[in-house]
């Protein structure tokens, strides 16, 4: 199969972004008034980690809350995009398949919260506290996680890439002006 690591990462992040969510929202109540402490390692309120439980209508940061439908139809839209370009997207490279598994796995499991669940937004459970900042940053979710890590590593490649071809070019170019 030509896009195997493709689907098996897409399968894993989607089983396992909807699996976490499934038992957030099981012990929903009790996660919302009192997280639990993954680790805590930090003196005063704050604590390093923690799974709490929250529903956001918007996209990362809460971005476009208001808009929930256009979200949903851009997350649609994204994943048949990447599906409608995968040659494009260089998709037959295992490296690629590897980073477009992660992205649509992501896409899907949070477009999977807008259309089944009531309400139909987003399920967070990751609290993250950074402490050399003092910053607590936003509730995300395994399918935040892998789309995260996913475009990251995509704009890694793209950079490494790029030096490639500069440095294939200027290798190119010398040799024409030694002929």
């Amino acid at each position: 199969m030509k896009y195997l690591r493709f689907w098996i990462l897409f399968c894993v992040v989607l089983g396992l972004d909807q699996w976490t969510k499934t038992v957030v929202v099981e012990d929903a109540e009790a996660l919302r008034s009192n997280p639990v402490v993954v680790i805590g390692l930090l003196e005063g309120h704050k604590n390093l980690l923690e799974f709490t439980y929250i529903t956001n209508p918007g996209a990362a940061w809460s971005m476009l809350s208001d808009y929930p439908e256009a979200l949903t139809v851009l997350a649609l839209t994204a994943l048949l995009a990447i599906l409608f370009f995968r040659n494009a997207l260089e998709l037959y490279k295992p490296a690629h398949q590897l980073i477009f598994g992660l992205i649509t796995g992501g896409v899907a499991g949070n477009l999977g919260d807008r259309l089944f669940r009531k309400p139909a937004e987003v399920v967070d459970f990751i609290d993250f506290f950074l402490p050399v900042i003092n910053y607590d940053y936003p509730v995300f979710n395994i399918a935040d996680s892998a789309i995260f890590i996913g475009a990251f590593s995509y704009m890694i490649i793209g950079l490494i890439d790029a030096k490639k071809d500069k440095e294939n070019k200027k290798m190119m170019d010398q040799s024409e002006e030694v002929e």
